[in-house]
């Protein structure tokens, strides 16, 4: 008996399954599907499922980098760029080149806004004292007005007459809440 292979002739080697497969991660840049492939390659995504689902999944995984007290950043998959370029060394450095610079500008990036972060930290800060400042004002004004009520008081922070008084000519204003009646102004 004659060993026959079943099924439909393969149109396409496993070894040109990968080398299209790296060509379009790294022209396409985001996550891999065999959809996405289907579309952009023409050969069915059940092709790309079933031979090549194993190198989609390596593909998809990026390496990590393990830093303590933060959360993992993910970085290029540096094993499927050194397996592209492995021949062409100038398009490996390059890669590897540009790697290294968006990490310096992300690093860059990182230093100026913690920069900015500590600069409006003190300002919060430094308003929050203001805050504070103008609280004791407010209180120490209220304290005055309502105690200028009494005569002792009066004497001792040289008022001359009460600030608030009700008499019979804004009797009816003290009692009422109409406040925009009272506050014109405030409630244009």
């Amino acid at each position: 008996m004659s060993k026959k292979s079943k099924g439909r002739p393969q149109k396409f080697s496993d070894s040109e399954l990968k080398k299209i497969l790296l060509q379009y991660a790294s022209s396409y840049g985001g996550r891999i599907t065999c959809l996405g492939l289907e579309k952009e390659t023409g050969i069915k995504r059940h092709v790309w499922s079933r031979r090549m689902s194993s190198d989609i999944k390596k593909i998809n995984e990026p390496l990590l980098s393990s830093i303590e007290h933060s959360n993992k950043l993910p970085l290029p998959n540096i094993e499927l760029i050194v397996e592209q370029y492995f021949n062409d060394k100038k398009e490996l450095v390059y890669s590897l080149t540009h790697i290294n610079e968006v990490i310096q500008s992300l690093y860059d990036q990182n230093l100026t806004l913690q920069q900015k972060n500590d600069n409006l930290a003190h300002e919060l800060e430094r308003q929050k004292l203001e805050i504070k400042k103008l609280k004791l004002t407010i209180r120490e004004y209220e304290e005055i007005i309502a105690g200028s009520a009494y005569g002792v008081v009066r004497q001792e922070k040289k008022i001359k007459k009460n600030l608030v008084s009700i008499d019979s000519q804004n009797q009816n204003a003290a009692t009422s809440l109409d406040f925009k009646k009272m506050f014109p102004n405030i409630f244009e």
